[in-house]
């Protein structure tokens, strides 16, 4: 019997021409294994697109990479690996493996039409493995992240409480499906693929740039991508798992949502009332003291919470993206109307790691996580200890978290967990060792 064998390899790059960093990244990465990969992983920051641009960086990337080598990727906010913690730069996870069968799809136009968009991934994700025999399947989805509209005179904000926001709120869906900015709507891709897979473990995240929320690309084998999702399928006999943990609590501010939009994204009343100006006074916070300069001290560290579903005493993270006159407007569907708003704390930050990969397998083989990038901008140079402690648990193993707008994990057994602030891994174990 041919003994089976699992390669797994990080690389990076931190130059700044976009083809010598594509080159350096996959060189770095591919160097370690034995054999050509089964697949390549890559993630970049924002910044490349001004210093040759990701067209460039993938072709550096094919220059070295096997030209067959499928390959799914995206913009990140920042990244932690083996070798530190980052905000400029790409790295890229390759695997090679004799007991793994891989495929990759995509699909486009992810704003405006979700369930067309990941019908036509997983479509060529079924397509590209049903020849495979293996037990074990999982998926990778990165989707195209919330993008803030540029609206003329104001531009890109994130607060707008003037006269023009009635305005704004009748401009959105023409926003929304006609220029394909405004919500991300990867939860409705997500959920639509599970219902063609639903025997697939996933892990998910949402494609972002440095956390202003103006624009973000998908990779594709050598192509570059916008309002995409793209998906790595893996079917193996290697044992598999994933999890979200997220740690935040309900503080004592409690409400009900009274008027909603029909997509659940745009709340409009709470209690009865003026949906923002109702939070404002729940929270005893005066009228300007949430804007757009105090936005990331403020919003990200009180997200709305709303129960997984309704027989759950669980209530999960959800971000305010945008506020526009009395609409609070969230990154994810708010399916329950009964919420509170959440907090958390430096330790509980950290914690959130801990007690996710003391669940994971003791001896991982390579591990893929995906994080909010909320959590890398209020950890703050906490993230160099947050870091610390995903060390202490792969040691030598390989890894990437990358920070993303928007995360997600399913099982079979546990159903789908679809957040924000939340940690996500996906561990890969040999089940010989």
């Amino acid at each position: 019997m041919t003994k089976e064998k699992l390669e797994a390899a990080v690389g990076m790059s931190r130059a700044w021409n976009a083809r010598e960093a594509g080159k350096e990244v996959a060189r770095s990465t591919i160097q370690k294994l034995s054999t050509p990969p089964n697949f390549f992983v890559l993630f970049s920051t924002i910044h490349y697109k001004d210093h040759g641009g990701f067209q460039e960086l993938l072709n550096g990337v094919y220059d070295v990479l096997p030209e067959n080598t499928p390959l799914i990727g995206g913009t990140v906010t920042g990244f932690m690996n083996n070798y530190g913690c980052y905000v400029h730069g790409c790295t890229a996870l390759a695997v090679s493996s004799n007991k793994m069968d891989v495929a990759i799809g995509y699909g486009k136009n992810t704003k405006r039409n979700p369930k067309k968009a990941a019908r036509q991934c997983v479509k060529m994700i079924t397509k590209g493995s049903e020849n495979s025999t293996y037990n074990n399947k999982f998926l990778l989805n990165l989707i195209s992240a919330g993008e803030i509209p540029d609206i003329k005179g104001m531009g890109r904000r994130k607060v707008i409480r003037s006269g023009i926001a009635p305005v704004m709120n009748k401009l959105l869906g023409f926003s929304q499906y006609v220029l394909q900015k405004g919500a991300a709507r990867d939860d409705e891709v997500v959920e639509e693929m599970i219902k063609y897979l639903p025997d697939y473990y996933m892990l998910g995240g949402g494609t972002y740039d440095d956390g202003s929320g103006l624009e973000n690309y998908q990779f594709f084998n050598n192509r570059v991508l916008k309002t995409s999702a793209v998906s790595l399928g893996i079917k193996t006999d290697f044992d598999l798992d994933v999890l979200t943990t997220h740690n935040m609590k309900k503080s004592d501010v409690n409400f009900r949502i009274t008027k909603i939009s029909r997509d659940g994204r745009s709340i409009q009343e709470i209690n009865n009332k003026p949906a923002a100006s109702e939070l404002l006074k729940l929270m005893s916070w005066s009228e300007d003291f949430l804007n757009d300069k105090t936005w990331y001290n403020i919003a990200y560290h009180f997200p709305l919470g709303f129960r997984i579903d309704k027989n759950s005493d669980e209530f999960a993270p959800r971000v305010i993206a945008v506020i526009l006159g009395e609409n609070l407007i969230t990154t994810i569907r708010s399916k329950d109307p009964e919420g509170s708003v959440l907090t958390i704390d430096g330790r509980n930050l950290i914690k959130t790691i801990d007690d996710n990969l003391k669940s994971c397998p003791s001896s991982p083989s390579f591990g893929l996580i995906s994080s909010c990038t909320t959590r890398l901008i209020t950890m703050g140079d906490k993230i160099y200890q947050a870091r610390e402690h995903v060390l202490d648990y792969f040691k030598d193993k390989p890894f990437i978290v990358f920070y993303v707008g928007g995360e997600s994990t399913y099982s079979p057994k546990n159903g789908l967990n679809f957040v924000n602030m939340s940690f996500n891994t996906s561990i890969f174990s040999n089940n010989e060792n």
